[in-house]
């Protein structure tokens, strides 16, 4: 995510308090807050409409948890998600990373804890996309210089893609030409 921007997060909490002090911590860091999920149900399915940057879901949720929230969103679309938990459960917290959650926090969720958990995922977030994205140009210009065509080099790089980057437009505008027209997709 480029730095330029505000990231957004999706919290997931069903004490409303909670849920309160959450918005208010990542809102007082800058971060964009989506509107609250409080349940796992509805956790699904505002990060199916809002696409957030980083999801906060407490584990320990009604109708559907937490974990197996995580599991669902997951399924759907990469998205980092950290874990709240409540202080010593180390089975919630092995559960959760199980589950794909990249980070937890405990409860009661200090400011300092969350922004400093939140700006790490995403940061790591940010670093692991750039060497993707620095990784899949290495590939199509191999696959170019092999003399592959468009098309073939195309669906290399959609099967390989693991972080769901797909080459969407091989044609650039003339004043953004360069050797390898094909590669607007990766590197814009």
């Amino acid at each position: 995510m480029p730095s330029s921007t505000t990231a957004s997060v999706l919290t997931v909490e069903d004490d409303p308090a909670a849920r309160s002090d959450l918005r208010r911590m990542l809102e007082h860091a800058g971060y964009s807050v989506c509107p609250d999920a409080r349940d796992g149900i509805e956790a699904v399915d505002l990060a199916r409409q809002h696409r957030p940057d980083l999801i906060l879901i407490d584990v320990a949720l009604p109708l559907l948890d937490g974990v197996e929230a995580t599991r669902r969103i997951l399924d759907e679309r990469d998205v980092p998600i950290v874990a709240l938990l409540h202080g010593g459960n180390e089975a919630h917290a092995e559960q959760a990373t199980a589950a794909g959650a990249a980070a937890h926090v405990l409860k009661p969720v200090s400011e300092s804890a969350l922004v400093g958990t939140v700006s790490d995922v995403l940061a790591e977030r940010a670093t692991r996309d750039e060497w993707h994205r620095r990784n899949l140009l290495v590939l199509i210009e191999s696959l170019q210089r092999s003399g592959l065509s468009e098309h073939e080099i195309t669906a290399a790089v959609n099967e390989t893609s693991a972080a769901g980057v797909r080459v969407r437009s091989l044609a650039r505008p003339a004043s953004r030409r360069t050797a390898f027209p094909w590669l607007r997709a990766v590197r814009d």
